[in-house]
């Protein structure tokens, strides 16, 4: 008789053992049948989020006087109540444009926003394929202004077919300005900032430090 209960003991112990290992092996599935499901999902809408910029080709220069803003007509604005909060970054959300998708690489994507401040200024970032940031980099300076005495100022960006990029921000000064902002003779001057740098073949951005040039009109 104690042998038959013992049987019996020992099928019962085998039986809660099998279920058991059988319902961790479960839930490790399950927990890779999600993982594999998000990734899924989040490829599906960075392919969605793609589609709110323009196909744009190489080169590619953006330029603004200064003075007005970049054009946003038509530009699709990122919106902080939606999926949009899963790829980009920015200050501003609701104020940000989505300008333009560079040409597909095989490794990752390079997207142009425009960000609000006193103008729109773009920014370049890239994404890795299944829609993660890489790097995220201002092509303006935003060196232009309205102090006394500026005439004119431009701001250019340009990205090559190549992936090297230029910056670079140029102010004119007819004059300088005393303390009751009246013009101070022969102070004329052309700033020109610049930096430049290149987007490698795995989507990082590197950029050198911005170089400043000063040069007297009217010695």
């Amino acid at each position: 008789m104690k042998r038959i209960i013992l049987f019996f003991l020992c099928v019962s112990l085998l039986a809660c053992s099998s279920s058991d290992s059988t319902e961790a092996v479960d839930d490790e599935l399950i927990e890779n049948s999600i993982s594999e499901d998000t990734s899924a999902s989040r490829i599906r809408l960075f392919k969605l989020f793609l589609k709110k910029f323009k196909n744009l080709s190489l080169p590619i220069e953006i330029r603004s006087d200064g003075f007005a803003r970049l054009d946003v007509t038509g530009l699709e604005r990122l919106n902080e109540q939606s999926n949009d909060t899963l790829f980009a970054k920015a200050d501003y959300f609701n104020e940000s444009f989505c300008y333009g998708m560079l040409p597909d690489t095989t490794s990752f994507y390079t997207l142009i926003f425009y960000h609000p401040a006193a103008e729109y200024y773009p920014v370049v970032a890239t994404y890795s394929k299944s829609g993660f940031l890489i790097n995220q980099e201002n092509l303006f300076h935003g060196a232009c202004g309205s102090d006394c005495g500026l005439t004119s100022c431009s701001m250019t960006a340009i990205i090559g077919k190549d992936f090297s990029v230029l910056s670079v921000d140029s102010i004119y000064y007819e004059y300088e300005c005393d303390s009751t902002y009246a013009p101070i003779p022969n102070t004329g001057e052309i700033i020109v900032i610049s930096k430049n740098g290149k987007i490698d073949k795995k989507g990082a951005i590197s950029m050198s430090k911005e170089k400043e040039q000063r040069i007297k009109i009217n010695p």
